[in-house]
Protein backbone atom coordinates (compact mmCIF):
# COMPACT_ATOMS: atom_id res chain seq x y z
CA UNK A 1 0.00 0.00 0.00
CA UNK A 2 1.28 3.45 -0.82
CA UNK A 3 2.07 6.28 1.49
CA UNK A 4 -1.32 7.86 0.95
CA UNK A 5 -4.79 6.52 0.95
CA UNK A 6 -7.18 7.43 -1.83
CA UNK A 7 -8.49 10.28 0.29
CA UNK A 8 -5.00 11.42 1.07
CA UNK A 9 -4.17 11.68 -2.65
CA UNK A 10 -6.90 14.31 -3.05
CA UNK A 11 -5.77 16.16 0.02
CA UNK A 12 -2.17 16.14 -1.13
CA UNK A 13 -3.08 17.49 -4.54
CA UNK A 14 -4.96 20.33 -2.89
CA UNK A 15 -2.13 21.07 -0.51
CA UNK A 16 0.57 21.01 -3.13
CA UNK A 17 -1.69 22.93 -5.51
CA UNK A 18 -1.91 25.79 -3.03
CA UNK A 19 1.74 26.66 -3.43
CA UNK A 20 1.73 27.41 -7.16
CA UNK A 21 -1.52 29.36 -6.90
CA UNK A 22 -0.37 31.37 -3.90
CA UNK A 23 2.99 31.95 -5.51
CA UNK A 24 1.32 33.07 -8.72
CA UNK A 25 -0.91 35.46 -6.79
CA UNK A 26 2.08 36.94 -4.96
CA UNK A 27 4.06 37.27 -8.16
CA UNK A 28 1.10 38.92 -9.85
CA UNK A 29 0.77 41.38 -6.97
CA UNK A 30 4.50 42.15 -7.03
CA UNK A 31 4.39 42.48 -10.80
CA UNK A 32 1.49 44.92 -10.59
CA UNK A 33 3.27 46.94 -7.94
CA UNK A 34 6.50 46.91 -9.93
CA UNK A 35 4.69 48.07 -13.06
CA UNK A 36 2.82 50.83 -11.29
CA UNK A 37 3.77 54.34 -12.34
CA UNK A 38 3.95 57.11 -9.77
CA UNK A 39 3.28 60.59 -11.10
CA UNK A 40 2.65 64.02 -9.61
CA UNK A 41 -0.61 65.69 -10.59
CA UNK A 42 -1.39 69.41 -10.64
CA UNK A 43 -2.48 69.32 -7.00
CA UNK A 44 0.95 68.02 -6.01
CA UNK A 45 -0.47 64.60 -5.15
CA UNK A 46 1.59 61.47 -5.75
CA UNK A 47 -0.66 59.15 -7.73
CA UNK A 48 0.11 55.46 -8.34
CA UNK A 49 -1.39 54.27 -11.61
CA UNK A 50 -1.10 50.79 -13.19
CA UNK A 51 1.34 50.99 -16.07
CA UNK A 52 -0.33 51.81 -19.38
CA UNK A 53 -3.97 51.85 -18.21
CA UNK A 54 -6.44 50.67 -20.81
CA UNK A 55 -9.75 51.75 -19.23
CA UNK A 56 -9.87 55.49 -18.64
CA UNK A 57 -12.78 57.67 -17.58
CA UNK A 58 -12.58 61.38 -18.47
CA UNK A 59 -14.22 63.78 -16.02
CA UNK A 60 -14.79 66.11 -18.97
CA UNK A 61 -14.99 64.98 -22.56
CA UNK A 62 -12.88 67.93 -23.65
CA UNK A 63 -9.91 66.54 -21.75
CA UNK A 64 -9.47 64.37 -24.83
CA UNK A 65 -7.64 67.34 -26.42
CA UNK A 66 -4.60 66.21 -24.42
CA UNK A 67 -5.05 62.55 -25.36
CA UNK A 68 -5.06 63.57 -29.03
CA UNK A 69 -1.43 64.69 -28.63
CA UNK A 70 -0.39 61.38 -27.05
CA UNK A 71 -2.62 58.58 -28.34
CA UNK A 72 -2.43 60.07 -31.81
CA UNK A 73 -3.68 57.10 -33.78
CA UNK A 74 -6.89 56.94 -31.72
CA UNK A 75 -7.39 59.37 -28.83
CA UNK A 76 -10.43 57.42 -27.65
CA UNK A 77 -9.08 53.88 -27.64
CA UNK A 78 -8.68 53.82 -23.84
CA UNK A 79 -11.75 55.96 -23.02
CA UNK A 80 -14.51 53.81 -21.55
CA UNK A 81 -16.60 56.69 -20.18
CA UNK A 82 -16.84 60.47 -20.31
CA UNK A 83 -19.15 63.40 -19.82
CA UNK A 84 -21.26 64.76 -22.64
CA UNK A 85 -19.70 68.25 -22.67
CA UNK A 86 -17.72 67.80 -25.89
CA UNK A 87 -20.89 67.04 -27.83
CA UNK A 88 -22.84 69.85 -26.13
CA UNK A 89 -20.24 72.59 -25.70
CA UNK A 90 -17.84 72.05 -28.61
CA UNK A 91 -20.14 70.48 -31.20
CA UNK A 92 -17.92 71.25 -34.20
CA UNK A 93 -14.96 69.32 -32.80
CA UNK A 94 -17.24 66.46 -31.76
CA UNK A 95 -18.64 66.24 -35.30
CA UNK A 96 -15.21 66.21 -36.95
CA UNK A 97 -13.82 63.54 -34.64
CA UNK A 98 -17.07 61.59 -34.79
CA UNK A 99 -16.71 61.31 -38.55
CA UNK A 100 -13.20 59.88 -38.21
CA UNK A 101 -13.88 57.83 -35.06
CA UNK A 102 -17.60 56.94 -35.15
CA UNK A 103 -17.27 54.78 -32.04
CA UNK A 104 -17.18 57.93 -29.89
CA UNK A 105 -20.95 58.04 -30.25
CA UNK A 106 -21.06 54.80 -28.25
CA UNK A 107 -18.77 55.82 -25.38
CA UNK A 108 -20.88 55.54 -22.19
CA UNK A 109 -21.79 58.82 -20.53
CA UNK A 110 -21.04 59.43 -16.87
CA UNK A 111 -22.90 62.76 -16.91
CA UNK A 112 -23.92 65.67 -19.09
CA UNK A 113 -22.16 69.06 -18.81
CA UNK A 114 -22.23 69.76 -15.09
CA UNK A 115 -20.54 68.31 -12.05
CA UNK A 116 -23.93 67.61 -10.46
CA UNK A 117 -24.90 65.33 -13.36
CA UNK A 118 -21.96 62.97 -12.86
CA UNK A 119 -22.79 59.53 -11.47
CA UNK A 120 -20.14 57.81 -9.37
CA UNK A 121 -22.12 54.57 -9.70
CA UNK A 122 -21.97 54.79 -13.47
CA UNK A 123 -18.20 55.33 -13.33
CA UNK A 124 -17.74 52.31 -11.06
CA UNK A 125 -19.86 50.15 -13.36
CA UNK A 126 -17.36 50.82 -16.16
CA UNK A 127 -14.51 49.26 -14.14
CA UNK A 128 -11.91 51.91 -15.03
CA UNK A 129 -8.30 51.59 -14.02
CA UNK A 130 -7.85 55.40 -14.07
CA UNK A 131 -10.06 58.48 -13.80
CA UNK A 132 -8.76 61.80 -15.17
CA UNK A 133 -10.41 64.89 -13.72
CA UNK A 134 -9.84 68.63 -14.07
CA UNK A 135 -9.40 70.83 -10.99
CA UNK A 136 -12.23 73.11 -12.15
CA UNK A 137 -14.97 73.06 -14.73
CA UNK A 138 -18.04 71.13 -15.75
CA UNK A 139 -16.92 67.78 -14.32
CA UNK A 140 -15.81 66.43 -10.95
CA UNK A 141 -13.18 68.73 -9.46
CA UNK A 142 -10.71 68.63 -6.60
CA UNK A 143 -13.57 69.26 -4.14
CA UNK A 144 -15.93 66.65 -5.58
CA UNK A 145 -16.98 63.66 -3.46
CA UNK A 146 -16.87 61.59 -6.67
CA UNK A 147 -13.07 61.55 -6.55
CA UNK A 148 -13.14 60.40 -2.92
CA UNK A 149 -15.57 57.61 -3.72
CA UNK A 150 -13.44 56.36 -6.60
CA UNK A 151 -10.24 56.40 -4.60
CA UNK A 152 -11.98 54.56 -1.76
CA UNK A 153 -12.87 51.91 -4.34
CA UNK A 154 -9.21 51.63 -5.37
CA UNK A 155 -9.47 53.60 -8.61
CA UNK A 156 -6.66 56.16 -8.98
CA UNK A 157 -7.72 59.71 -9.83
CA UNK A 158 -5.35 62.04 -11.66
CA UNK A 159 -6.08 65.77 -11.63
CA UNK A 160 -4.90 67.77 -14.62
CA UNK A 161 -5.49 71.40 -15.59
CA UNK A 162 -5.45 73.56 -18.68
CA UNK A 163 -7.96 76.16 -17.50
CA UNK A 164 -7.06 77.59 -14.07
CA UNK A 165 -3.31 77.99 -14.67
CA UNK A 166 -3.18 77.16 -18.37
CA UNK A 167 0.52 77.78 -19.00
CA UNK A 168 2.12 76.38 -15.86
CA UNK A 169 -0.15 73.36 -15.55
CA UNK A 170 0.09 72.39 -19.21
CA UNK A 171 3.57 71.14 -18.34
CA UNK A 172 2.55 69.21 -15.23
CA UNK A 173 -0.49 67.72 -16.91
CA UNK A 174 1.17 66.52 -20.10
CA UNK A 175 4.22 65.23 -18.24
CA UNK A 176 2.01 63.12 -15.97
CA UNK A 177 -0.13 61.86 -18.84
CA UNK A 178 2.93 61.02 -20.91
CA UNK A 179 4.33 58.90 -18.09
CA UNK A 180 1.05 57.15 -17.37
CA UNK A 181 0.22 56.35 -20.99
CA UNK A 182 3.80 55.37 -21.84
CA UNK A 183 3.91 58.31 -24.25
CA UNK A 184 6.77 60.22 -22.70
CA UNK A 185 8.44 61.02 -26.00
CA UNK A 186 5.22 62.42 -27.44
CA UNK A 187 4.65 64.57 -24.35
CA UNK A 188 8.24 65.83 -24.26
CA UNK A 189 8.27 66.64 -27.97
CA UNK A 190 5.10 68.69 -27.71
CA UNK A 191 6.28 70.51 -24.59
CA UNK A 192 9.57 71.38 -26.30
CA UNK A 193 7.59 72.88 -29.18
CA UNK A 194 5.33 74.71 -26.71
CA UNK A 195 8.24 76.11 -24.70
CA UNK A 196 10.09 77.33 -27.77
CA UNK A 197 7.11 79.35 -28.97
CA UNK A 198 6.27 80.62 -25.49
CA UNK A 199 9.84 81.79 -24.91
CA UNK A 200 9.76 83.80 -28.13
CA UNK A 201 6.76 85.71 -26.76
CA UNK A 202 8.10 86.22 -23.27
CA UNK A 203 11.43 87.50 -24.55
CA UNK A 204 9.59 90.49 -26.01
CA UNK A 205 7.27 91.35 -23.12
CA UNK A 206 8.83 90.31 -19.82
CA UNK A 207 10.43 93.72 -19.24
CA UNK A 208 7.31 95.79 -19.98
CA UNK A 209 6.28 98.37 -17.42
CA UNK A 210 2.65 98.67 -16.35
CA UNK A 211 2.28 101.72 -18.58
CA UNK A 212 3.40 99.69 -21.58
CA UNK A 213 0.69 97.07 -21.13
CA UNK A 214 -2.46 97.84 -23.18
CA UNK A 215 -5.80 97.42 -21.44
CA UNK A 216 -7.63 94.29 -22.59
CA UNK A 217 -11.17 93.08 -22.06
CA UNK A 218 -12.00 89.47 -22.89
CA UNK A 219 -15.68 88.58 -23.05
CA UNK A 220 -16.41 84.87 -22.82
CA UNK A 221 -19.26 83.35 -24.83
CA UNK A 222 -21.19 86.54 -25.72
CA UNK A 223 -24.79 85.79 -26.77
CA UNK A 224 -24.45 82.31 -25.22
CA UNK A 225 -23.93 83.58 -21.68
CA UNK A 226 -27.12 85.10 -20.27
CA UNK A 227 -25.75 88.59 -19.70
CA UNK A 228 -22.90 90.56 -21.28
CA UNK A 229 -19.68 90.87 -19.30
CA UNK A 230 -18.82 87.23 -18.57
CA UNK A 231 -15.05 87.27 -18.40
CA UNK A 232 -11.77 85.97 -16.99
CA UNK A 233 -9.97 87.33 -13.95
CA UNK A 234 -6.66 86.74 -12.22
CA UNK A 235 -6.20 83.24 -13.61
CA UNK A 236 -7.52 81.24 -16.54
CA UNK A 237 -7.24 83.17 -19.78
CA UNK A 238 -6.32 86.13 -17.63
CA UNK A 239 -2.96 84.39 -17.14
CA UNK A 240 -2.46 84.45 -20.89
CA UNK A 241 -3.39 88.13 -21.22
CA UNK A 242 -0.73 88.96 -18.66
CA UNK A 243 1.81 86.56 -20.21
CA UNK A 244 1.60 88.27 -23.59
CA UNK A 245 2.02 91.76 -22.18
CA UNK A 246 -1.51 92.98 -21.65
CA UNK A 247 -3.39 94.35 -18.66
CA UNK A 248 -6.60 92.42 -18.09
CA UNK A 249 -9.08 95.01 -16.82
CA UNK A 250 -11.25 92.33 -15.23
CA UNK A 251 -8.36 91.05 -13.09
CA UNK A 252 -8.74 94.18 -10.98
CA UNK A 253 -12.18 93.04 -9.80
CA UNK A 254 -12.54 89.31 -10.59
CA UNK A 255 -10.37 87.24 -8.22
CA UNK A 256 -10.68 83.87 -9.95
CA UNK A 257 -10.50 82.35 -13.40
CA UNK A 258 -14.11 83.24 -14.25
CA UNK A 259 -16.55 85.93 -13.24
CA UNK A 260 -18.79 88.72 -14.46
CA UNK A 261 -18.37 92.47 -14.72
CA UNK A 262 -21.09 94.95 -15.52
CA UNK A 263 -21.26 96.87 -18.77
CA UNK A 264 -20.63 100.20 -17.08
CA UNK A 265 -17.32 98.96 -15.68
CA UNK A 266 -16.11 97.98 -19.16
CA UNK A 267 -17.31 101.21 -20.74
CA UNK A 268 -15.55 103.27 -18.10
CA UNK A 269 -12.31 101.30 -18.52
CA UNK A 270 -12.62 101.68 -22.32
CA UNK A 271 -9.96 99.04 -23.13
CA UNK A 272 -7.49 99.22 -25.99
CA UNK A 273 -8.29 95.67 -27.13
CA UNK A 274 -11.54 93.69 -27.07
CA UNK A 275 -11.48 89.90 -27.47
CA UNK A 276 -14.60 87.73 -27.65
CA UNK A 277 -14.61 83.94 -27.37
CA UNK A 278 -17.08 81.45 -28.75
CA UNK A 279 -17.66 78.03 -30.25
CA UNK A 280 -21.39 77.56 -30.80
CA UNK A 281 -24.73 79.19 -31.60
CA UNK A 282 -26.23 81.61 -30.81
CA UNK A 283 -22.84 83.21 -30.17
CA UNK A 284 -19.56 83.15 -32.06
CA UNK A 285 -19.19 80.19 -34.37
CA UNK A 286 -15.54 79.22 -34.28
CA UNK A 287 -13.60 75.99 -34.31
CA UNK A 288 -13.31 72.80 -36.31
CA UNK A 289 -14.64 72.95 -39.87
CA UNK A 290 -16.15 76.44 -39.39
CA UNK A 291 -15.72 78.58 -42.49
CA UNK A 292 -14.35 82.10 -42.35
CA UNK A 293 -17.61 83.48 -43.74
CA UNK A 294 -19.68 81.76 -41.05
CA UNK A 295 -17.33 82.92 -38.32
CA UNK A 296 -17.31 86.50 -39.58
CA UNK A 297 -21.09 86.68 -39.79
CA UNK A 298 -21.42 85.50 -36.19
CA UNK A 299 -18.73 87.95 -35.03
CA UNK A 300 -20.52 90.86 -36.64
CA UNK A 301 -23.63 89.97 -34.64
CA UNK A 302 -21.60 90.04 -31.43
CA UNK A 303 -20.06 93.42 -32.28
CA UNK A 304 -23.47 94.86 -33.22
CA UNK A 305 -24.82 94.46 -29.68
CA UNK A 306 -25.51 97.85 -28.11
CA UNK A 307 -23.68 97.11 -24.84
CA UNK A 308 -20.12 97.27 -26.22
CA UNK A 309 -20.67 98.67 -29.69
CA UNK A 310 -19.23 102.04 -28.71
CA UNK A 311 -16.05 100.78 -27.09
CA UNK A 312 -12.98 102.53 -28.46
CA UNK A 313 -11.46 99.13 -29.30
CA UNK A 314 -14.46 98.27 -31.47
CA UNK A 315 -14.54 101.70 -33.12
CA UNK A 316 -10.82 101.53 -33.86
CA UNK A 317 -10.90 98.01 -35.29
CA UNK A 318 -9.10 96.40 -32.35
CA UNK A 319 -11.74 93.74 -31.73
CA UNK A 320 -10.94 90.07 -32.19
CA UNK A 321 -12.55 86.64 -31.87
CA UNK A 322 -11.03 83.48 -30.40
CA UNK A 323 -12.11 79.85 -30.22
CA UNK A 324 -13.48 79.50 -26.70
CA UNK A 325 -11.96 76.10 -26.00
CA UNK A 326 -8.42 77.40 -26.10
CA UNK A 327 -9.21 78.25 -22.48
CA UNK A 328 -9.17 74.53 -21.59
CA UNK A 329 -6.71 73.01 -24.01
CA UNK A 330 -2.98 72.33 -24.43
CA UNK A 331 -3.38 73.94 -27.85
CA UNK A 332 -3.49 77.31 -26.07
CA UNK A 333 -0.07 78.20 -27.52
CA UNK A 334 -2.04 79.31 -30.60
CA UNK A 335 -4.17 81.63 -28.45
CA UNK A 336 -0.99 82.95 -26.84
CA UNK A 337 0.48 83.89 -30.19
CA UNK A 338 -2.74 85.33 -31.63
CA UNK A 339 -3.30 87.45 -28.53
CA UNK A 340 0.31 88.65 -28.56
CA UNK A 341 -0.19 89.96 -32.10
CA UNK A 342 -3.44 91.67 -31.15
CA UNK A 343 -2.13 93.28 -27.98
CA UNK A 344 1.33 94.23 -29.26
CA UNK A 345 1.18 94.38 -33.06
CA UNK A 346 4.30 96.54 -33.12
CA UNK A 347 6.32 93.82 -31.37
CA UNK A 348 4.85 90.77 -33.08
CA UNK A 349 4.07 91.98 -36.58
CA UNK A 350 6.18 89.20 -38.11
CA UNK A 351 4.74 86.44 -35.95
CA UNK A 352 3.07 83.83 -38.17
CA UNK A 353 0.37 82.10 -36.15
CA UNK A 354 -0.75 80.15 -39.21
CA UNK A 355 2.69 78.57 -39.41
CA UNK A 356 2.54 77.68 -35.73
CA UNK A 357 -0.81 76.01 -36.27
CA UNK A 358 0.66 74.02 -39.15
CA UNK A 359 3.52 72.92 -36.90
CA UNK A 360 1.10 71.98 -34.10
CA UNK A 361 -0.92 69.94 -36.58
CA UNK A 362 2.10 67.70 -37.06
CA UNK A 363 1.41 66.45 -33.52
CA UNK A 364 -2.19 65.50 -34.34
CA UNK A 365 -3.79 62.81 -36.46
CA UNK A 366 -6.72 65.13 -37.18
CA UNK A 367 -5.34 68.62 -37.83
CA UNK A 368 -6.97 71.79 -36.56
CA UNK A 369 -8.80 72.92 -39.69
CA UNK A 370 -11.37 75.68 -39.53
CA UNK A 371 -11.59 79.19 -38.14
CA UNK A 372 -10.06 79.40 -34.69
CA UNK A 373 -9.40 83.15 -34.51
CA UNK A 374 -10.62 86.19 -36.38
CA UNK A 375 -9.70 89.86 -36.70
CA UNK A 376 -12.35 92.53 -36.98
CA UNK A 377 -10.34 94.88 -39.12
CA UNK A 378 -8.53 92.61 -41.61
CA UNK A 379 -9.39 89.96 -44.15
CA UNK A 380 -6.56 87.60 -43.20
CA UNK A 381 -7.92 85.39 -40.40
CA UNK A 382 -7.93 81.63 -40.33
CA UNK A 383 -9.98 79.86 -42.96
Amino acid sequence: MGLFSAGDHTTSRRRFGLLPRALAACLALLSTQALAVEVTDVLGRQVDVPETPQRIVLGEGRLFYALALLDKEDPFKRVVGWQNDLRLLDPHTFAVYGERFPDINEIPLIGQASEESVSAEQILSLHPDLAIFSIAGEGPTQHSPVADLLEAAGIPVLFIDFRVHPIKNAHVSLTALGAILDKRDEANDYLAFYDEHLAAIRDHVDELTDDERPDVFMELLPLVWQAPGHTTGKSGMGDIIEAVGGHNIAADVVPGALGDVNVEYVLQADPDVYIATGNRAPGLLLGADVSQATARESFEKVLARPEFHDLRAVRDGNAHALWHDFYNSPYNILAIEAMAKWIHPERFGELDVDATRDALNDFLTLPLQGTYWLDQATDTPES
